[in-house]
Order: structure tokens, then C-alpha cells, then sequence
């Protein structure tokens, strides 16, 4: 078959040639039951809308990298990872920061200029509603989502759950029985998921050790000085054996106060982060890894084969990835 039009749609669909028209650059004005038809269509004919104002330059393209929280290390070390999978392929990132606006569609009505920039979309935490898959279908950018749940696209997913439960698993065998928690604030970052802490202490109640919140747990800001000030309060009220920290960035924020202080580690308290970013091995912390390089190069995949064809741009596969035990020097 030749070259797609928007006529071919239209006779496939059912529809006027101004209907697809509508779909691709306005598709708020097209009942959902319409739009639906004419993008299954599109599917089947291969039609992919030029999106260039260059056509004939050379190479893939950008790659829009669409965060929530860019100052986060765990984003950072998943970028270094996500460029290296990226430049291999021709394709460049692009980061598009939403600047902590979880809600995709609301940020994209404000700022979406950048779509005719990127061939494809890689997203972060935010959340993707249908305005925002629609606003990826019509501009037929391939998505992939990374730590977000999405019904419509592909994403890669941490077990939290199962990564706390088996830290909490990890600082038992190795016989601490009395712990501190430290975890982000509820309306900082991942309002959607407590998993970490759940997990966590799901397997301090299978092994009947009460815990509680109010004296063992401490909520702070996700940065090295939110960890350190959480470390603070909490051993001022609670002498704990080991101390959970949600995520690698506050618990070396807290080796610096117990350094700062004098404490032993992991002689007085061990510490136990989560992600295993780089900077945790340049610690020595123990940690979960949840291996960022491999989720880099799934989605990497993801977008390339999207790309070539190979599949459709709407893919709503999820992988999940359960993080595993790093013993370093601090437990």
C-alpha cells in the first residue's frame, strides 16, 4: 500500500474526511465511540502523522522524558542508564519537567508544544489519564511509563510491596528486633503507593513485633538534609536496632547526622536504604536494588520496536520488577 492519507481513513472509517481531520488535531470535539474507530484504523492502515518541521534530517530523534520530581537521584541514575540504552539507537532525550504536577492531561493543557519535537514519550511518576493517552494517540507518539500504573501503555513497575517485606526480612535474619522507619511525606511524592512501608511492616506483624508509627516512624522530605533531620527526631525519641529508610537518599542523609553524632554504624543502628542508586555503593550502603540499568533498556526496547513498527502504539503491558537484597558495610 502507498502513502496513507487522510481519505483512506475516512472511507475505512466511516467517517468525513474533516472527522479524521478532527481526530488528529482536536479530538476533544469528536465523540469517544468516533475517535476510537478512526485510531483503530489508523492502527491497521500503519498511518503515522508526520510530526517534523524537518523532514529530512537524519536519525530517530528525541525522546520526551516526562517527570514529576527531575531532582530526584533515583531519576537521575535511571537518565544515565536511559541515555546510554538511547544513544545506542540514535535517539536523544529531551526532558520535559512537569515540575511536581502529578496530573499529565493537566500539565500537557498548559504546555505541549514540545510533542512536535520528539517521536516518542517516556513518563515518570505522572499520572496518564485519557485526555493524556488521547494527546499521544493523535500526535502518535509511542509511550512507555516507568513507576507509573497505566492501562494504556507500556510500563515497568517496582514491587515495592515485596521489596520492603524482604528488607524487613533481610535486618531479621541478621537479628535486629527493634526498628525505625523513615519515609517521605504523603504529599511530597507517590501519593498513590505506601508499598514500601506496608511490606515492610507486614513482616514485623507476622512475627508479632508491635510497631508504632507515632514513636518509631519519621515522615521528611525526599533529600539528603530531609533524611538527616528525620534521623535526628527519631533517635532523640527511639533507640532502634536498624532503621528502614524508603528510599537511598534519606538514609545517607542519616549515616552523615550518626557521623555527625558519633554513632556506630552499624554497631549502635544499622541503616537500610532503598534503589540502590550509584551513590549508595560509593557508601557502602545496604540497600534494595531495583535494577535501573534493566529498566532502562526494557522501555529502551519498548520504544525502539514502536517506533520500527514492530508494535502498536497503544501496548498496555505492565512489568513488574521485584528489587533484591545489597549487604554493604551499614547492617
Amino acid at each position: 500500500m502507498g502513502k496513507i492519507n487522510l481519505k483512506d481513513i475516512a472511507e475505512r472509517s466511516g467517517v468525513s474526511i474533516s472527522t479524521v481531520s478532527r481526530v488528529i488535531n482536536d479530538p476533544d470535539q469528536v465523540n469517544i465511540e468516533t475517535r476510537e474507530a478512526v485510531y483503530q484504523v489508523m492502527r491497521e492502515l500503519g498511518y503515522r502523522r508526520s510530526l517534523k518541521k524537518n523532514e529530512n534530517r537524519q536519525g530517530k530523534g528525541a525522546v520526551a522524558l516526562i517527570t514529576s520530581h527531575s531532582d530526584s537521584e533515583f531519576f537521575m541514575d535511571f537518565i544515565i542508564a536511559l541515555q546510554q540504552e538511547l544513544a545506542s539507537r540514535n535517539l536523544y532525550p529531551l526532558l520535559i519537567d512537569t515540575r511536581e504536577e502529578e496530573s499529565l492531561s493537566l500539565f500537557l493543557s498548559r504546555n505541549s508544544s514540545w510533542a512536535d519535537l520528539v517521536d516518542a514519550a517516556i513518563v515518570f511518576f505522572c499520572h496518564i489519564d485519557e485526555i493524556a493517552r488521547d494527546f499521544f494517540k493523535e500526535h502518535n507518539i509511542p509511550v512507555a511509563a516507568v513507576h507509573t500504573r497505566c492501562p494504556y501503555f507500556y510500563a515497568v513497575m517496582n514491587n515495592d510491596y515485596m521489596g520492603g517485606y524482604d528488607a524487613a526480612s533481610f535486618l531479621w535474619n541478621k537479628g535486629y528486633r527493634s526498628f525505625g522507619m523513615v519515609y517521605w511525606r504523603e504529599d511530597q511524592f507517590d501519593r498513590k503507593s505506601m508499598d514500601r512501608k506496608l511490606g515492610f511492616l507486614r513482616f514485623l506483624e507476622e512475627k508479632g513485633i508491635p510497631f508504632s508509627e507515632q514513636k518509631q516512624l519519621q515522615y521528611s522530605d525526599i533529600s539528603l538534609e530531609g533524611g538527616y533531620r528525620a534521623t535526628a527526631a527519631l533517635l532523640e525519641r527511639y533507640s532502634p536496632d536498624a532503621v528502614f529508610y524508603a528510599c537511598d537518599t534519606m538514609a545517607i542523609g542519616g549515616m552523615e547526622y550518626c557521623r555527625e553524632k558519633g554513632i556506630s554504624i552499624p554497631e549502635e543502628v544499622a541503616l537500610m536504604g532503598f534503589d540502590d542508586i550509584r551513590m549508595a555503593e560509593a557508601m557502602n550502603l545496604s540497600t534494595m536494588n531495583q535494577f535501573i540499568p534493566a529498566k532502562a533498556r526494557s522501555v529502551s526496547n519498548h520504544i525502539l520496536q514502536a517506533l520500527e513498527g514492530a508494535l502498536p502504539g497503544e501496548f498496555p503491558e505492565e512489568v513488574t520488577i521485584t528489587p533484591i537484597v545489597v549487604e554493604r558495610q551499614t547492617s
